[in-house]
């Protein structure tokens, strides 16, 4: 059975994933059945909170099962009685606690990745190949290799092509840029729908002459019309520019546009392309005279200015990136050589790479490759899961289901706000029952336990309100997703009311200035810093109200405030790296290089990698400033962590370094979770959070359709030469609305509409106590238009205006803050510290080259483990055995001196007697005195050089030598030179009868 829960914000979703996960494995019969279910969430910060949710409720179960909530859940229905609840609560938790690695809870990617590797073979990718978060990187160095391809005094396609983009362009008057559009097309590549789209350039360039073709018609036909119609105005003494509306005006200025202008349809004429409707308007004297001299040209513009429009703008549309489509193929293959080089893969291609693995493979195909058979699924946040990845994890799904086992989906389609990242909100919607059937059960919590009775019900009442105003005028099947909303119950923990405002400001200063006088009326009512969360749309407002705040000398942390390049300890090393690779003053050509020569840092001569120079500098650093480092470490840990993976991948190239760092913009430390300070963060950082009190200022900057939206399309009308042709890479604006590109211009607003409602929704979902809502004030025309009819919104901020009456908006009771329950959490805090140690004090810690071969596969280690070390022990031993009677005491010292396990003495004692009774007939182990031994015993040759034969027999005679050399394992023709070396050398000291012998133990005597 596979369970559907659809938790709204606030119903208590990860204590029922908590819940299901450990009812399920109470209820196994597995000793390690953690290790046969699989929980997915989709970030660390969401994986953390569940393993810790999971083993704190387990904990209170195996010691009392009275504290635990989920005790009620699991007695009588699961198990008899508290007892035996608590004793499977202790067999569970004891055996995640000594296999936490088995501990199957991850985020998504984690476990794509666990499975790509199982796949190394197949991707053609080395099972050791490193993970590349930034795509960005890899299309950069992708572009710069393309564009390096270019040979001058070089003719072949390539050249050719980008000569003639370049033409095009400049004969347009454009300015033109080699790599930005390529930088674009690039990272659009990983979102291509399939892989046999055909950009070839002979192909595209056919397409650009049907293009020209339409084009190049069009324009001649809306020039001959507009001349036509201007003729009949002027035979008719009517001035186009005194007609009703004007946009006569705006046809007949065809007849004067130059040659190879772009045509735009008049955006006065979008309401009126029919004439009829527009005679209607003038009086009987002007009607009888348009009718009589312009209605036949008219008409014919406006025909044209239907379906030829439409064919004549989707020319223009795919004619302007034919160039860079002529480059897919090249980008593609620099990418793939790029990595194959570096052997990285990029963690945004693993999903499509593995969905080629896998497509239509039968789950225990992956299970048997996985090493793994998981049972039962939880997987969390599911309408942020992406089609493609849904298709990579139904296959085990479908076998779970079919087996028997219960698994657990959960997610909330109005928290569906990563679609830019490719995630379906309908696989939770609709998709997800619909393939599952009967065997699906979906269930939707309704009590909020998070915030209080008003923001609950603002909410209850706002989101509806909006969802349908949004459906009146788009159509967007909004509805549906918010229908359940109003039926949200209230269960918070205390009784206080809680306080609702919305304010609509007249400037963006006023909101800024709105945001100091709350936080701190807030502090005056007993709250803290960390009380206060400021959430914004985009980082550039998150950045306005964080420098507000500092000015105003409230502490606050912020995105901008996280970045690595931030940290003044981080710029002065990278100062000193800059001047380290430009050291003199003519070649110098950054400001960090000049900076750092002015800090009165020693910075080391040579180095053996670049994380060893900036481990050195930093050091240099700390002595130097004490205080400002010590308050950076988690800076300088952070970028230390980032320079350790760069260099594994790129190597320990200096210059290249820098020039990657000075590009890289994106680089944070992760979010401190105790710090007394207000926190300005996004929307989409702040889902899954909540905060005692929540301020959302420049709500009207949340645009149903604000930005354009570039997307993979395809042509849709039928009967033209353009009909079927693509994907093309367009940028979906309102100026493809009259284009063959319209039904993906209309999809994209509809579900840009649903991202935006959903934004708000997790805006104003997120407090516990009290919520503001922040403004701009409507803008004239806005008020003056609207009506009870009045179906033109731009932002989500407008239907709140509608929503609360047209003004400012107060509800329920300010809190006092003093009455929260505050729990001391940072008394174990330990203080950080940056531990860097110079290579020479044997205070670091080294590579040991044996680290590898100590411990084997089942779990030995040492001798046990290794046959290389046992090799080493064996060897040893033999080495204090004078005669056979010598063998147990060399065997005992082994053990006191650690070589040798006690466990392993016994076994070891009769293994060595075995293989002396099997040289016995070679009488290497003599009992008289007649043979002297000479264990170890050095040889100096006559270059002063000294070899140490493991055994020597010699006669007292004195004439004769017996050699024997102990191998431990497989026979090689070096082993043979080095035995043949000694008996050279004691022939040399004079005996004339030398016999050299390889002992291969066990049991392999060879003689040379």
């Amino acid at each position: 059975m596979i369970k559907i829960l659809k938790a709204s914000a606030g119903t208590g979703k990860t204590y029922n994933l908590a819940l299901e996960y450990i009812r399920q494995l109470l209820c196994s019969q597995r000793p390690d059945a953690y290790r046969h279910i699989l929980a997915v969430t989709f970030t660390n910060k969401a994986t953390d909170e569940m393993k810790r949710r999971i083993l704190k409720e387990l904990s209170v179960l195996a010691s009392d099962t009275s504290e635990s909530h989920y005790t009620k859940h699991l007695v009588p229905s699961v198990f008899k009685d508290a007892e035996s609840l608590k004793k499977r609560s202790r067999e569970c938790l004891s055996a995640i606690l000594y296999d936490y690695s088995g501990f199957a809870v991850s985020t998504i990617d984690k476990f794509f990745q666990q499975s790509l590797r199982a796949f190394s073979h197949e991707v053609g990718q080395f099972a050791s190949y490193q993970v590349q978060l930034d795509r960005e990187e890899l299309v950069r160095e992708s572009v710069d290799r393309v564009l390096d391809g270019i040979e001058e005094g070089k003719s072949d396609s390539l050249v050719d092509w980008l000569t003639s983009g370049v033409k095009g362009q400049l004969e347009k008057g454009n300015g033109f840029s080699l790599d930005k559009g390529l930088l674009e097309l690039g990272k659009s590549l990983q979102s291509l729908p399939g892989q046999g789209a055909d950009f070839s350039r002979p192909r595209l360039e056919k397409l650009g002459e049907i293009c020209r073709g339409i084009r190049s018609d069009f324009e001649g036909r809306v020039r001959a019309l507009s001349s036509a119609v201007k003729k009949a105005f002027d035979e008719a003494s009517i001035d186009p520019s005194e007609s009703s509306r004007g946009f006569m005006k705006g046809y007949v200025c065809y007849a004067d546009a130059p040659e190879g202008s772009v045509f735009s349809k008049p955006s006065s004429v979008a309401s009126a392309l029919d004439p009829s409707k527009w005679f209607k308007k003038e009086n009987a004297w002007m009607r009888e005279k348009l009718e009589a001299s312009v209605a036949g040209p008219l008409q014919a513009i406006c025909e044209a200015f239907g379906t030829p429009y439409r064919a004549y703008r989707t020319a223009v549309l795919i004619q302007d990136q034919l160039y860079e489509l002529g480059l897919v193929s090249d980008l593609r293959e620099a990418m793939v050589n790029i990595q194959k080089e570096k052997n990285v893969l990029s963690l945004d291609d693993s999903n499509s790479i593995l969905h080629g693995i896998i497509d239509g493979t039968d789950a225990p195909f992956i299970y048997e490759k996985l090493g793994v058979r998981f049972e039962n699924f939880l997987l969390d946040e599911f309408q942020d899961t992406a089609q493609i990845q849904w298709e990579n994890f139904s296959p085990l799904l479908h076998n779970s289901e079919a087996s028997g086992f219960d698994s657990l989906v959960v997610g909330d389609v109005k928290q569906s706000i990563y679609r830019w990242r490719g995630s379906d909100w309908n696989l939770l919607g609709s998709s997800l029952e619909k393939e599952f059937g009967a065997a699906a059960k979906s269930v939707s919590l309704k009590q909020n336990w998070r915030s209080c009775k008003e923001i609950v019900d603002f909410n209850n009442g706002f989101f509806p309100f909006a969802a349908g105003r949004l459906d009146r005028m788009l159509d967007a099947g909004i509805g549906p997703i918010y229908e359940g909303v109003s039926d949200q119950e209230v269960h918070f923990r205390e009784k206080a009311p809680g306080f609702v405002e919305v304010s609509f400001l007249d400037s963006d200063e006023a909101q800024l200035d709105a945001i100091v006088g709350k936080i701190l009326e807030r502090r005056e009512r007993g709250a803290l810093w960390s009380d206060v969360a400021v959430l914004v749309r985009t980082n550039k407002n998150g950045a306005r109200v964080a420098a507000r705040l500092v000015e105003e000398k409230i502490p606050v942390v912020s995105d901008d405030s996280l970045f690595i390049k931030s940290s003044v300890t981080v710029r002065r090393l990278c100062s000193q790296l800059s001047l380290l690779d430009k050291p003199s003053s003519g070649d110098r050509k950054t400001v960090a290089g000049y900076m750092g020569e002015t800090m009165d840092i020693s910075v080391p001569e040579r180095y053996h990698s670049l994380t060893d120079l900036c481990e050195e500098i930093l050091r240099s650093i700390r002595d130097a400033y004490p205080e400002s480092f010590a308050a950076e470490i988690p800076y300088i840990q952070s970028f230390m962590d980032y320079l350790q993976n760069w260099v594994s991948i790129n190597g320990n190239h200096l210059a290249a370094f820098l020039k990657h760092w000075d590009d890289e913009d994106q680089a944070k430390i992760a979010s401190p979770s105790l710090s007394d300070a207000v926190r300005v963060i996004t929307v989409h950082k702040a889902k899954g959070l909540e905060f005692p009190y929540v301020i959302f200022p420049f709500a009207d900057g949340v645009s149903i359709y604000g930005q354009s939206s570039s997307r993979w399309c395809g042509t849709s009308q039928e009967g033209t030469l353009l009909d079927g042709s693509g994907p093309y890479y367009i940028d979906l604006s309102s100026s493809t609305a009259d284009s063959q590109f319209s039904e993906d211009y209309l999809r994209e607003y509809r579900l840009s509409a649903v991202d935006s409602l959903n934004v708000f929704y997790v805006a104003l979902t997120r407090p516990v106590y009290e919520l503001s809502v922040l403004s701009a004030r409507p803008s004239k025309t806005f008020l003056s238009a609207r009506s009870s009819s009045f179906n033109d919104w731009k932002n989500i901020s407008q239907l709140l205006f509608d929503y609360v009456g047209g003004e400012d908006f107060r509800s329920g009771e300010p809190f006092d803050y003093t009455t929260i329950d505050r729990k001391d959490g940072d008394a174990d805090v330990i203080p950080l510290h940056y531990g860097s140690y110079p290579s020479d004090t044997g205070q670091r810690l080294r590579f040991s080259s044996e680290a590898a071969d100590y411990f084997g596969p089942d779990g030995s280690f040492g001798p046990s483990a290794s046959r290389r070390i046992r090799g080493s022990v064996l060897h040893e031993i033999l080495s204090r055995v004078v005669r056979e009677k010598d063998l147990p005491e060399a065997v005992e010292a082994s053990v006191r001196s650690g070589e040798l396990p006690s466990g392993e003495k016994e076994e070891t004692l009769a293994f060595l007697r075995g293989q002396l009774r099997e040289a016995a007939p070679y009488g290497w182990f003599p009992e008289s005195e007649e043979w002297e031994v000479r264990n170890e015993c050095p040889l100096f040759a006559a270059d002063g050089s000294e070899w140490r034969p493991d055994r020597v027999l010699v006669n007292r005679a004195g004439d004769k030598a017996i050699i024997i050399d102990y191998k431990f394992g497989e026979q090689e023709n070096a082993h043979l030179r080095q035995v043949g070396r000694y008996m050279r050398l004691y022939r040399e000291l004079g005996y004339s009868t030398v016999e050299g012998w390889l002992w291969y133990i066990p049991g392999k005597f060879v003689k040379v």
